[in-house]
């Protein structure tokens, strides 16, 4: 991996990250899964500021993990205090996930020929 002072293949970004994982057994962890994909295609990806998100599943069934990738950090805000962010922080409360805050510090791309 090159220096960071060298960066050619490495990217710093001011995005926000809020990833979140929630406990789950190996039965509910499709159905979860899918609910959380559900509210990203139907709300969240209409949000300002909204990037990307992903879900996760753990091999071992336990967990399933939300990554959702904003603009900034003023975007998130914007989102938990919508109609449907207050919602889904209820709901989430409820489910005792752990939540990370994260702004990403670099991205590593393959190596250029």
């Amino acid at each position: 991996m090159a220096g960071r002072d060298e960066g050619e293949n490495v990217e710093t970004t001011g995005s926000f990250v809020a990833l979140v994982i929630y406990p789950s057994t190996r039965p509910a962890q499709i159905g979860q899964a899918t609910t959380l994909l559900r509210m990203a295609e139907d709300a969240i990806r209409s949000m300002p500021g909204f990037v990307a998100g992903r879900v996760f599943l753990s091999e071992d069934g336990e967990h399933v993990i939300s990554m959702v990738e904003w603009r900034d950090r003023e975007s998130f805000a914007h989102f938990r205090q919508s109609e449907f962010g207050r919602a889904g922080v209820q709901l989430a409360t409820e489910l005792h996930p752990k939540a990370y805050w994260l702004h990403p510090y670099a991205t590593v791309g393959p190596s250029k020929p």
